[in-house]
């Protein structure tokens, strides 16, 4: 008998069923081309992790828009022409009895105009420690339009057949600009107090 006997245990997440504990965090691999789409190279780096035991990766995150690339070789799911790339890549995983949930992302102001080919944007015209760039601070209908830019996304996830979808809200991206006061200080219905950032 195992010592680690709930590792190996079958887990439930809601309706999905996972044949183990284990799971891969999602990494950037910057596999992506200049068009954002997931590929080959991409299916069999996957693939080898749930080949090797693992009972549900996390794909790395990926844009909601391309103004929002963190990275030139990011994953984009900003159109629906991108959903059969995913399906291909979910269709990999499925047929090796692997789960796969989609990270979705904006990097915000942590990127470069240069990255994005558009002005960056940020709660508050602050810039990124580390980028130096000043971000173009979002106005609420740019905001909103943010919400469904998130929400299109998660429903190519969905088409796409994945078992799931992880919105990033960490390590200095968007949505973690908007919860920092170090990076947003609105004073409208997206700043201020905690329970409105």
């Amino acid at each position: 008998m195992t010592p680690f006997k709930a590792l190996f245990s079958p887990f439930q997440i809601g309706k999905v069923e996972l044949k183990n504990r284990i799971v891969m965090p999602p990494m950037a691999t910057n596999f992506a081309g200049p068009d954002g789409k997931v590929n080959d190279r991409h299916i069999a780096y996957y693939l080898k992790r749930v080949q090797g035991g693992v009972g549900y990766v996390t794909f790395e995150h990926t844009g909601i828009l391309k103004e929002g690339k963190a990275s030139p070789g990011m994953a984009l799911i900003d159109s629906d022409d991108k959903i059969p790339f995913f399906k291909k890549l979910v269709d990999a995983i499925h047929r090796k009895k692997g789960k796969i949930f989609i990270q979705i992302n904006h990097a915000g102001r942590q990127t470069s105009a240069s990255i994005t080919g558009a002005p960056i944007v940020a709660p508050s015209a602050i810039p990124c420690p580390v980028r130096k760039e000043m971000p173009h601070p979002l106005g609420v209908k740019e905001i909103q339009s943010l919400v469904e830019a998130f929400r299109q996304a998660a429903r190519r996830v969905q088409a796409a057949g994945a078992d799931g979808v992880e919105i990033h809200m960490a390590h200095g991206y968007l949505l973690c600009q908007f919860l920092s006061p170090f990076s947003n200080q609105r004073d409208d219905e997206y700043g201020g107090t905690p329970e409105k950032r």
